[in-house]
């Protein structure tokens, strides 16, 4: 059974692994945060002002657990189905003659934050990224002949646009792994339902078509698989 937003832990909201570091955790929670942007046209037919505004909140204070230690720590502990990592070890506190020569002044550096660490980390890869073809501009109707809209069906719309898995990750902000997920019907791959549907909007803008028959075909065939006639 699929889990709902409000029953999600910390982890499965950003979609990282319970042994995440914290640059993975940054960059789950940037991906997550531009998801559920106000300004999102996917958003507007799956939640209300308030429900987005209700999750952009749990993801906020997801991160800011998860991305310091203590309170990670403190997290963890609430949690029933995941190993509890070992205390770190304390010093131990030996006596030390006082010394009368002045001490050395030691200067406090500014604790590194995980944003400054990313943009450090991330200015490299812009200047290597190779260069896209642009997006289409305007929203096409589907084409009529196509009977109903499969992964494979997907992935050949988006080939026949000169696209690259990469290109529409891109364009979507979304990991290549949900993009290769959709085309390959790969359902374990992908997040949960609501999400899902989002992010067919966005694949579907992105190829250049209409979402409407994109979408209601697809969650057809993801609700078929995912609960099956009880025989």
């Amino acid at each position: 059974m699929l889990k709902k937003i409000d029953d999600m832990n910390y982890y499965e909201l950003l979609e990282v692994s319970y042994r995440a570091t914290a640059q993975e955790i940054h960059k789950a929670y940037e991906r997550v945060r531009k998801i559920y942007d106000p300004n999102s046209i996917a958003l507007y037919s799956l939640f209300s002002p308030e429900e987005t505004e209700k999750i952009r909140q749990r993801v906020e204070d997801a991160y800011r657990t998860l991305i310091y230690d203590e309170n990670r720590r403190d997290y963890d502990r609430t949690l029933r189905d995941i190993p509890l990592p070992p205390e770190p070890p304390q010093p131990e506190l030996r006596y030390q003659p006082q010394s009368h020569a002045a001490p050395a002044r030691v200067q406090r550096m500014a604790e590194p934050t995980a944003f400054a660490s990313e943009s450090r980390a991330a200015e490299p890869q812009r200047q290597q990224a190779p260069a896209q073809p642009p997006a289409p501009v305007t929203a096409q109707a589907v084409p009529a002949d196509i009977t109903e809209f499969t992964g494979p069906v997907l992935k050949m719309m988006r080939e026949q646009r000169g696209l690259t898995s990469r290109n529409v990750a891109d364009t979507t902000k979304l990991s290549t792994r949900y993009i290769d997920g959709i085309e390959e019907e790969n359902y374990k791959k992908l997040p949960a339902r609501p999400y899902l549907r989002g992010f067919l909007v966005l694949y579907a803008k992105a190829i250049g078509y209409e979402s409407d028959r994109i979408v209601n075909d697809y969650m057809k065939r993801y609700d078929t698989a995912m609960n099956p006639p009880k025989k």
